[in-house]
């Protein structure tokens, strides 16, 4: 009995030593007089925003980030996509929605070219485009290195999504009722494989080999598409605070948890995500972006900040 106890604590302690975060987490700036709350970054550039304003930032120094040039929208912002380092694709529901430079700056380090399209969703895997609008389903644009918006095709899915990821031959998108798995491997005729309408809360969606992370509320859910016509779910973890963002790199997952942090997994073993670490900015944080050794953060009213991991 004593024996099995002992092994019984043994097998405890190499699960919890194995759950040790061996990074190292160290805030290096926060960039205040801008509300963000979505960031993405790219190339040492980081892009803020609001519904209705951008910033790109330059992170040559990133412990002092250099405001490079500000954009205003006569309408709501519905995403935004960087590309190249200068061309920003923006979406909106206004077909003549105008994205305008804010005169003010006085700064003139970069040109950028913005480039407004009709939707509320926008990812890309290389040249190619996918903006996804309510009513008119997911076109596929190809879009070169910047600048030329060549229609593709049209997948007619017209249930609101609310996130999605293109990784050729395949595109995973969450809708009003759930999850759905298309084939673009031909992308002038796009084919829906799987659909899994169990996840209607579902709105945040990241990919890492054969398994899709979705956040539903509180709830980290993991499903397993290596068959792709029909998804099985494999692990559901239970978070103290509703998920506001998902980003994967190196098999570790960060969760963006508003006034909880940001949480970060090790999703090494799909099925068992292990619970690393958690760090909390001096704010709530609502959205996170990932780039070389540093995580970028965005705080709303109160700027955003960048930690150094490694």
């Amino acid at each position: 009995m004593k024996r099995l106890i002992l092994l019984s604590l043994m097998l405890i302690a190499a699960m919890m030593s194995g759950a040790v975060d061996n990074r190292f987490l160290y805030p290096l700036g926060h960039i205040k007089g801008t509300e963000a709350l979505n960031i993405d970054v790219t190339d040492g550039q980081v892009l803020v925003r609001n519904q209705r304003q951008i910033w790109i930032y330059s992170t040559f120094n990133a412990w002092q980030p250099r405001l490079e040039t500000g954009y205003t929208s006569l309408f709501r912002i519905e995403d935004v996509n960087f590309m190249g380092g200068n061309y920003i694709y923006v979406s909106s529901r206004e077909p003549t929605n105008m994205i305008s430079p804010v005169d003010s700056l006085n700064q003139f380090g970069k040109i950028y070219f913005t480039n407004t399209l009709i939707g509320d969703k926008i990812t890309r895997e290389g040249s190619t485009l996918y903006v996804a609008d309510r009513y008119r389903g997911i076109d596929i644009i190809n879009v070169g290195r910047g600048g030329s918006n060549d229609m593709i095709a049209n997948f007619s899915e017209k249930w609101g999504v609310r996130d999605f990821v293109a990784e050729y031959p395949y595109l995973y998108a969450l809708n009003d009722f759930g999850l759905v798995t298309v084939d673009i491997s031909d992308q002038n005729f796009p084919l829906s494989i799987a659909t899994n309408y169990q996840l209607p809360d579902a709105r945040y969606l990241a990919k890492n080999r054969e398994f899709l992370y979705i956040a539903s509320g509180k709830d980290l859910i993991v499903l397993s598409v290596r068959d792709l016509s029909s998804p099985v779910q494999i692990s559901q973890t239970r978070l103290f605070h509703d998920i506001q963002a998902l980003a994967v790199k190196d098999n570790r997952l960060f969760v963006a948890l508003g006034q909880g942090g940001v949480k970060i997994f090790d999703i090494s073993i799909p099925n068992r995500p292990l619970d690393l670490n958690t760090f909390y900015p001096p704010h709530p944080v609502y959205d996170l972006a990932l780039e070389n050794d540093y995580i970028y953060i965005a705080m709303g009213k109160e700027g955003w900040m960048i930690y150094e991991y490694r």
